[in-house]
């Protein structure tokens, strides 16, 4: 039987999801850059993008979390994705060095799929 990723995280994890999101996406575009263009130095994201997927993913991840209190429930539950939808309103595109990007996507791309497989891993645990 399949069990689900993301399931029960704590308000820690779902805070922490979308920031691991956008350096992860960002280090895959980085890897894609300097895979067909070697030379460039640096990397040309688009924030209002990375920003409306993460606050998607926030928005959408919300109900799987374990809250700790009440108000965080009702309050933090759709505030942390409006805020992060207002930022991507507010951005445009951005310059970011190739190498950094690289590092750090790969680090935040390897801490997601440990999220995703302790999640999975304690929802089998629990039924």
């Amino acid at each position: 039987m399949l069990c689900p990723a993301l399931r029960d995280l704590t308000v820690r994890m779902w805070i922490l999801l979308p920031p691991l999101f956008l350096v992860g996406a960002s280090g895959v575009a980085a890897l894609v850059s300097w895979s067909f263009q070697p030379g460039r130095p640096g990397l040309e994201v688009s924030p209002p993008v990375l920003l409306g997927f993460a606050a998607g993913l926030a928005l959408f991840t919300g109900g799987k979390v374990r809250w700790s209190r009440d108000w965080q429930r009702r309050w933090l539950r759709f505030a942390y994705p409006a805020a992060l939808f207002g930022c991507a309103l507010g951005a445009d595109r951005v310059l970011v060095p190739l190498l950094p990007t690289l590092l750090l996507g790969g680090v935040a791309l390897v801490a997601l799929v440990v999220v995703a497989f302790r999640g999975a891993a304690r929802t089998c645990e629990s039924r």
